[in-house]
């Protein structure tokens, strides 16, 4: 064996081991999540459960704000270190170099205090109650501050960490669900228990990155919003057809298309648990376009295997699937499974190519989510209702993105490559 083949499959192992960490914790967090959703709907009446999906769907909005800020605060973080020189630390002393949070605490409070000021006119168009809204309102400036601490940690390379205290959040809120349960709180105590854990979890994280030293970038510069877009964009574009369904079809379709796409979404878990451990190893490699090239072989590879996977189950195991977990009420969705699986599978390839974009900040990229997005918003107000359109159309603009991104990866690749030879 080659020396060369010796030091890839050293690479190939030691890569392994990192992922095999963070995919278990993810794993966990996700059931954590899915038990979280069980147990509450066993304990509360149907209108209080109601009040709870309000309260979750304004946490998950704001998840895409604070999400787009732990990218920044990763790839700046990963871009300083690569950058600094080696230098010895003293793992007992905090980094002298690190300054409070200013962009989480800015944007987390803006966010906080606009959603409680509209909470009366939120809560009329989700048909909750402005007690919800607050409480959501809460949880707004402790989520920016947790996804900031994470990106620290993410971009100093320590991504298991990073991904466990966002796990131990979730099993937090179980944990705490139990004892409101215990006590009689009611719906009270189980939106209390999300409020209560994230506050916990957000000291813990911030404890564990105190010795990260903060990058002097911020998320109020040119790469700092052109990740911003590139996130939001992305997240609005994969679930903008459950939306425009619920608002555009009868209310019996766009819940069986829902109950669907929540089964399909389970695998942009392996892009998600990719993103969180490649992120940062691409910034250090973004001007080392063979091994970038490597990375990006791999995650496009395990993203479109685990979706043609899912497609292969759907069809073979799909209508059991359905009644197993939703009950004979929804039947008819399982003819939903495989086109909908398909139709997703360009966009879990693409959001593992989002992955090498936002290490770059690309700007094409950004430009070409924006199209993406004005494309799809036309396109579904025309063809909604009809799901094999609207599938058809969703498909065919995640196929263009993904090639996009593929051609700004090479062009960005051969500029690197034709420097590189002009240098050496």
């Amino acid at each position: 064996m080659s020396r060369a083949n010796r030091e890839l499959r050293g690479h190939i192992r030691s890569h392994a081991r990192g992922l095999s960490a963070v995919a278990m914790a993810s794993v966990l967090g996700v059931i954590a999540a899915f038990v979280f959703q069980i147990v509450s709907a066993r304990y509360l009446a149907p209108a209080e459960f109601g009040l709870l999906a309000a309260f979750l769907n304004i946490i998950s909005v704001a998840a895409v704000g604070s999400s787009s800020l732990q990218n920044i605060v990763t790839v700046q973080t990963a871009a300083a270190l690569g950058a600094a020189p080696a230098q010895p630390a003293d793992p007992d002393r905090p980094s002298r170099g690190r300054k409070v949070p200013w962009e989480a605490i800015i944007m987390g409070g803006v966010g906080g205090a606009a959603l409680a000021a509209l909470s009366p006119l939120i809560a009329g168009a989700l048909d909750t109650t402005a007690v919800v809204v607050l409480a959501a309102a809460a949880c707004i400036p402790l989520s920016f501050i947790f996804a900031d601490a994470l990106g620290l940690l993410q971009g100093s390379g320590d991504v298991a960490r990073a991904v466990w205290w966002s796990t131990i959040s979730l099993v937090s809120r179980i944990l705490l669900l139990v004892l409101a349960i215990a006590l009689g709180f009611g719906i009270g105590g189980v939106i209390g228990s999300v409020v209560v854990a994230t506050g916990l979890s957000v000291v813990g994280a911030v404890w564990s990155a105190r010795r990260v030293a903060r990058p002097s970038g911020g998320a109020f510069t040119v790469d700092g919003l052109t990740i911003v877009l590139l996130t939001v964009a992305f997240a609005w574009l994969t679930a903008s057809d459950v939306i425009f369904l619920r608002a555009g079809a009868e209310e019996s379709v766009a819940g069986s298309y829902a109950a669907v796409a929540v089964l399909v979404k389970a695998g942009f878990l392996v892009p998600s648990t990719l993103s969180l451990y490649l992120l940062p190893r691409f910034v250090r490699a973004r001007d080392n376009p063979r091994l970038a090239r490597i990375g990006v072989l791999a995650t496009l590879g395990l993203s479109i295997a685990t979706s043609l996977a899912m497609v292969l189950l759907f069809l073979i195991a799909g209508p059991w699937i359905i009644h197993l977990l939703y009950g004979t009420a929804y039947a008819g969705a399982s003819a939903l499974l495989v086109p909908v699986a398909l139709a997703y599978t360009p966009w879990m390839a693409a959001q593992g190519m989002l992955i090498k974009m936002t290490s770059t900040a690309s700007r094409g990229a950004a430009a070409v989510l924006i199209g993406a997005v004005l494309v799809q918003w036309v396109a579904f107000q025309l063809v909604v209702p009809d799901i094999t359109a609207m599938l058809g159309w969703f498909a065919g603009i995640g196929v263009v993105t993904l090639g996009a991104f593929l051609l700004l990866d090479g062009i960005r690749s051969r500029r690197l490559a034709a420097a590189e030879g002009m240098t050496s």
